[in-house]
């Protein structure tokens, strides 16, 4: 998943002749820690809420005066991954996202490269459990294969504490009563213990 997917586009920017004064009310009103600077749609800097906080005693400051210049900065078809790399590795709470132009597109936060890869996994979605009891001479292999295809994800499985013969899988999309189906079609004698909403489609 690329930054431009997941990014927040047209976020709230300042120009570096703005007062600290009104820049700390802004950041204030919007709930947000930091913002860009911009001037002609090109990035010269970030300013923090604790530039800003440390500024207040000159309110004659403008927004120039405290900024960072020349801040770190992803391109927007970077990958999330590599957003949450930089995020990680110099403690920062955003990125300024830019075009190849170096214009100013957007702001990518922790809770944005969160979002997209929680889309990317399918957990905005509540994964569901599924209870499966597999005997002997029966395949597990053949078994996630079964659930693989009659499911848009099978995002994990385990076996059970109490039973090696017990497996649980937490499955997103799943379609039951095609499981149900290539299960017989397979020949898989295995128990399903299936969401109790969905027990009649399955019998």
């Amino acid at each position: 998943m690329l930054v431009k997917n997941c990014m927040t586009p047209n976020p709230v920017t300042v120009v570096p002749w703005e007062d600290v004064k009104n820049t700390f009310h802004l950041l204030k009103k919007h709930s947000i820690r930091q913002v860009p600077v911009v001037k002609d749609g090109r990035l010269l800097g970030v300013v923090t809420d604790r530039d800003l906080r440390v500024a207040l005693v000159r309110p004659d400051l403008t927004v120039e005066a405290v900024m960072s210049s020349n801040p770190v900065a992803i391109i927007e078809d970077a990958t999330i991954e590599e957003a949450a790399r930089i995020i990680r590795t110099r403690k920062f709470n955003a990125l300024p996202v830019v075009s190849k132009k170096g214009e100013l597109v957007g702001i990518i936060t922790v809770t944005d490269i969160l979002d997209g890869l929680l889309n990317l996994l399918r957990f905005h979605e509540e994964p569901t459990r599924v209870l499966v009891k597999i005997p002997e001479g029966v395949s597990l292999v053949d078994v996630i294969k079964v659930f693989q295809v009659s499911s848009e994800k099978v995002l994990s499985f385990s076996s059970s504490r109490e039973s090696n013969k017990t497996y649980y899988f937490w499955v997103s999309g799943c379609d039951f009563e095609k499981l149900d189906r290539k299960l017989k079609e397979k020949k898989l004698n295995v128990d399903v213990n299936y969401p109790e909403s969905l027990t009649n489609l399955t019998q």
